[in-house]
């Protein structure tokens, strides 16, 4: 089965998703419910902690160009089992932080802390 994560963090939610898949299946992976975004209110400031260490990592992994999108992929899935965060969950979070502008705040200043920025 194909995991794809999506990542929408950082000082300003990214417009195009970096994505990563496991290998393995043909299968298309079905993008995160309506009901991730419902979800909203239930992400804890450990999962968005969680979230913000992993979309850091995850997104200088993607814009490593020695990499290939295959070791991405394989990337991505390895620094989301390290967090202890599921993808699932990721891409719940990710999803409901386009929708709900209190999340995205949420997540970016968990970013901010991250990257040290003293402001966060």
């Amino acid at each position: 089965m194909k995991t794809i994560i999506t990542l929408a963090a950082g000082g300003l939610l990214f417009a195009s998703p970096a994505i990563a898949q496991t290998a393995g299946s043909d299968a298309e992976a079905a993008p995160p419910s309506a009901d991730a975004a419902a979800d909203a209110a239930t992400f804890t400031d450990e999962e968005v902690g969680k979230y913000a260490e992993a979309a850091v990592r995850i997104s200088k992994m993607h814009s490593d160009a020695s990499l290939d999108a295959e070791a991405r992929q394989s990337g991505a899935l390895a620094v989301l089992e390290q967090s202890g965060l599921a993808p699932e969950r990721f891409n719940a979070i990710s999803a409901a932080a386009r929708n709900d502008p209190a999340l995205a705040q949420r997540v970016q200043l968990a970013i901010a802390s991250v990257q040290g920025d003293p402001e966060a």
